[in-house]
């Protein structure tokens, strides 16, 4: 497995396939993860402030593609190299396995946004720093 940095074309069309958004907003920067010269997985970050972006993680739905690498640097962009206090994610509701991966990795529900999305409600998720386990502990609470 290997990541790929660099490349924001590339990778922010492939999301936009996978997750069937017509575009990410104009600042968003993408992480990539490829095994065997294929992509199987991209992280996108857009709607950059001060303390906070929206994260949007897209994969090839192979079982393969989750990797502790992928996930530290998913999460070292925005909270290390960004200097960020929180990352926030927007899943329709209907999309169960999705929110339950995202409980998984650590974020908390916190809002319902009915008829947020054109098929429907959105849940957002956010994930403070200190909350992030794939990140340094002395990283936390920077």
């Amino acid at each position: 497995m290997n990541l790929i940095y660099n490349d924001d074309d590339r990778l922010i069309a492939w999301a936009m396939e996978r997750i069937g958004v017509p575009a990410f907003r104009p600042d968003a920067r993408a992480i990539g993860q490829e095994s065997n010269g294929e992509l199987n997985a991209v992280v996108v970050f857009d709607g950059f402030s001060t303390v906070d972006c929206n994260i949007h993680i897209a994969s090839d739905g192979s079982s393969h593609w989750l990797t502790r690498a992928f996930l530290i640097a998913a999460f070292s962009y925005p909270f290390i190299q960004c200097g960020l206090r929180r990352v926030t994610g927007l899943v329709s509701a209907k999309n169960i396995a999705a929110l339950k991966f995202d409980e998984h990795l650590g974020f908390r529900r916190e809002g319902y946004h009915p008829r947020a999305a054109h098929d429907g409600d959105l849940v957002s998720l956010g994930m403070l720093r200190e909350w992030c386990r794939f990140i340094p502990t002395e990283s936390r609470h920077a």
